[in-house]
Formats: C-alpha cells, structure tokens, sequence
C-alpha cells in the first residue's frame, strides 16, 4: 500500500465483489513511477449502500474513480453530468470529480470502455469478416463492446445472456444508436449455440464467468465446438488463460483475453484524472506480475 497523507490525491474503484481486481495494482504502479502523490483503492460496496459510498466519495476529496460490475448502469441517476458517449450507451466506468466556483464538487460520468476494448481488438478483428458477432452478457460492458463493433462495421450482433429481458432491452437500445447493425437477443442454450455456430466470426465474453477463484467454469459448454474461424475475446484477465480461451484454442481458433482492454481503459481514466500520459509499459507489467504470481 502506497503512503498517505494529507497531501495524498485519491482515487478508486467500486463494485462489488472486487477481491481479484488489478486496477489498483496497476495504477499505483503508474503513480508510483511517476512520483505522483497519488493512490488507488479499491472500493468494495454491496448495491444497498451504493448511494451512500457515492456520498462519502464526494465528501472525502476523491478525485474521481472506477466503476465495475454491477454498478456500471446503477450509477447512471447519481451523476451530475456525463459524456455523450455514456449518455448514448447507458453506462460509466469512470467518473472524475470537479470541484465547481462555488466549492461544490459534482461527478462528471465517462466510458473508456470502448475505446480500451477497440484498443486492444482492432489488430485482430482485421483478420475476421464484419458479418456477425456474439456477446454474452447484456451488462455495462456489452454495451460497450456492441457499441465499438458497431463502429467498426459488423452487420449483426446477438446478444446471449441469462436475462434475456435485459438482453431484449440492450437490443432496443442499441437499435437507437443510428448504425446499419442490425441487433437479436437469444437465450443461453445448446439450440442457440448450434444455430449460431457456422454464422459468426467473433465470439466476446461480456461476463464474470471463468474469472479467479472460479477459473474451471465457462460460460459455453464443454460440447460446443467453436468455429476456428471466430476470434475469441474473453474480457475476463484473470486467470491469463481462462476456460473459455482454452476451449477457443483446442478447436484453433484464435483468442486473446482481455487485459489489453483492462489497460487501456485504465490509461484513459488515469489521464482524465491526472492531466498526464500513463506509463502504459509500468501498467502492463504491474498486471502480468499479479497474474504470473497468482497462476504459480
């Protein structure tokens, strides 16, 4: 743990549960490099006492923090204003807090979301057709991950989750975003995944599962053969190789996590805050220290 003081610049991350999160390892990394007077922590706040926790943070100084699952839309109607982006998309990761003329200090809610996951896919995506993609999960960030493959071209995107009335309300939202994609929402079943299989050429992990302690689950079941022509992205960083991206190998497709996205978001969250670059290389390492150390 970085030392504190009275001088000590604070920001942080909430959701819940956050145990396994390496956004405070890897910004105090960059803190630290840069000799800043900085620190991050992590936040851990059950959804009951969120609006409370928002209140402490605003009262406390912070200069701005995370937000993770499952708050990434909750926190929507606590913010004072936001970006374009977060209104069109109905989800924030990162908040900076403004101090006003008048002493008081509002939230002001951004996504860096999409443009960490366009940062760490579009090398790969130039190796698969734009035709139709999969996203499991219909949270904050499927949205964004949605969002940046409409940006770049797919006609189709299905949205696969267990709630499928949130998949449903994702898939009339997106529809409002004025791209040519056009959207389906579908139940988590072998049925589905069989009519599917030969259509996409991308397949996104927006979920929880197959993260640390829980890496033996998957979110697909161990019968279904992914096509070897689909890029898999599981968004999950922690183990390196999760369940998923083990099943996406054996069947030779290609696959990569998602600690790519995980820094680039954080880049751009430390630069709002900060007014500075990120260490982006110091960040990288950070990550792949607490990985390596965790897996041994």
């Amino acid at each position: 743990m970085p030392q504190i003081d009275s001088q000590t610049q604070k920001v942080g991350l909430i959701g819940w549960p956050l145990e396994h999160s390496l956004s405070p390892l890897m910004h105090n990394a960059a803190f630290d490099h840069l000799g800043l007077n900085w620190v991050y922590l992590a936040l851990p706040f059950p959804p009951h006492h969120l609006e409370d926790a928002l209140r402490g943070l605003r009262s406390l100084g912070f200069k701005g923090f995370n937000i993770t699952a499952p708050y990434k839309q909750a926190i929507l109607p606590f913010v004072d204003d936001m970006s374009p982006l977060a209104q069109i998309l109905g989800a924030i990761n990162t908040v900076i807090i403004r101090e006003t003329a008048d002493g008081s200090r509002v939230f002001y809610g951004d996504n860096t979301d999409v443009e960490g996951f366009l940062y760490a896919v579009q090398p790969l995506l130039q190796r698969v057709a734009h035709d139709h993609a999969l996203i499991l999960g219909a949270g904050g960030a499927a949205r964004a991950v949605a969002y940046a493959l409409c940006k770049v071209g797919f006609k189709t995107l299905t949205f696969m989750a267990r709630n499928l009335a949130r998949a449903h309300l994702l898939e009339e939202e997106a529809q409002k975003w004025g791209f040519s994609t056009s959207f389906k929402s579908v139940p988590p079943s072998a049925a589905s995944l069989c009519a599917l299989a030969e259509q996409i050429s991308l397949l996104v992990n927006a979920t929880p599962v197959g993260t640390w302690p829980t890496i033996h689950a998957s979110p697909l079941p161990d019968d279904f053969v992914i096509p070897p022509h689909c890029l898999v992205v599981d968004l999950v960083y922690n183990p390196s190789k999760t369940r998923l991206l083990l099943q996406a190998e054996k069947a030779g497709a290609l696959a990569i996590n998602g600690l790519g996205m995980l820094v680039q978001q954080g880049v751009l969250s430390f630069r709002a805050w900060t007014g500075l670059d990120a260490p982006i290389e110091v960040m990288v390492q950070a990550c792949l220290n607490a990985i390596h150390h965790v897996e041994e």
